[in-house]
C-alpha cells in the first residue's frame, strides 16, 4: 500500500475528513454532489436546484468486494426410484483476490427538486379536416412519420388514405406551472448516496478505469438495493470516486480539468487532493 492512501485514510477518518477533502463548501463540492447523484438516481421529472446538506452516514476503510461464483447443475437418482433435482450454488471465487475499495462511504444529501409535475390542462380531439395530398395530411401535424405510418397501415396513395380510417386531430395543452419555490420543504428530498473510494498514487487513466469499472460490477453482483424510490429511478448501488495527488496528476502531463471530464463521461467522480 502506498503511502498516499496510507495518509489520505488518516486524513479522511479524521472529525468531517470526508467533506473538507472530498466535499469542499462552494462550487466544486456541489458539482461533485450533483454527479454523483445524476449516477446513481435517475430523475426524469425533476432537476437539482440545489445542494443544502452533506452528512457521512459512515465509513468502512479497506472493504473487500470478492468475485461471485455461480454453479449449476442436475443431480439425479436412480434408486429406489427415479429423481431428478435442479441444483445452483453461488459462492465466492476461490483463490481470487478480492477487488479492495479503499473507503466505502455513505452519505446523506438533502436536495431542493425542481418538478415537473406534468398537469395536464386540456385534451380535445377534432375531424382532422380536408387534405388533398399526402403533404397536406403531414401538414396537419406537429411531428408525424408519414411514411411509418403508411407502410404500418399498407397505404400507398391520398385516396386509400382518406378512405381507410376516418382521422381524428387530437391536442393536448398543458397547464401553466405554479412559480417554483426553493422554500418550500415539499420541494426537498434526501437521498443516500453510497461511494466506493479508490485512491491511486500514479495516474494510470487505464488501471483506474478498469479498476472502478470492476468495482461497479461486481457491486451490482453482490450488494442488493432497492431499484426505486417512489419518483427516483436507483441507477447503482454505488458510485466509484477516483482520487489522485495533485503533485501525481501534475506530473501525468495531463490536465486536471482533461481527466475529470473523462471519467465523468463514465459515470466516474475523478478527485485531485494535496498529497
Amino acid at each position: 500500500m502506498s503511502a498516499f492512501t496510507d495518509a489520505l485514510m488518516l486524513k479522511l477518518h479524521a472529525t468531517g475528513g470526508v467533506q473538507d477533502l472530498l466535499f469542499p463548501p462552494g462550487q466544486q463540492g456541489v458539482s461533485r454532489v450533483r454527479q454523483l447523484v445524476g449516477t446513481l438516481y435517475g430523475l426524469p421529472a425533476s432537476s437539482v436546484h440545489e445542494v443544502l446538506e452533506v452528512e457521512v452516514l459512515g465509513a468502512r476503510f479497506q472493504r473487500p468486494l470478492f468475485r461471485p461464483r455461480l454453479l449449476t447443475g442436475t443431480w439425479t437418482r436412480t434408486s429406489p426410484d427415479h429423481a431428478r433435482t435442479d441444483v445452483r450454488y453461488e459462492g465466492r471465487e476461490a483463490g481470487t483476490p478480492p477487488e479492495w475499495i479503499d473507503l466505502s462511504a455513505a452519505l446523506a444529501v438533502t436536495l431542493v427538486l425542481e418538478l415537473d409535475r406534468g398537469a395536464i390542462e386540456s385534451i380535445t380531439f377534432a375531424d382532422i379536416g380536408e387534405f388533398t395530398t399526402l403533404a397536406e395530411f403531414e401538414a396537419k401535424f406537429h411531428y408525424f412519420d408519414l411514411a411509418g405510418y403508411m407502410a404500418r397501415h399498407r397505404l400507398e396513395t391520398v385516396d386509400e388514405l382518406r378512405r381507410a380510417y376516418r382521422h381524428l386531430l387530437g391536442e393536448i395543452k398543458q397547464a401553466d406551472p405554479p412559480p417554483f419555490d426553493p422554500g418550500d420543504p415539499a420541494n426537498q428530498r434526501r437521498v443516500r448516496l453510497e461511494l466506493a473510494l479508490l485512491m491511486r498514487d500514479v495516474v494510470d487513466v487505464t488501471e483506474a478505469l478498469r479498476s472502478a469499472s470492476l468495482v461497479r460490477d461486481l457491486a451490482e453482483r453482490d450488494l442488493a438495493y432497492a431499484r426505486d424510490l417512489g419518483d427516483l429511478e436507483v441507477l447503482a448501488p454505488l458510485a466509484p470516486v477516483l482520487v489522485f495527488p495533485a503533485d501525481a496528476v501534475a506530473a501525468s502531463g495531463f490536465a486536471e480539468a482533461d481527466l475529470t471530464a473523462f471519467f465523468a463521461g463514465q459515470e466516474i467522480l475523478a478527485i485531485t487532493v494535496p498529497p
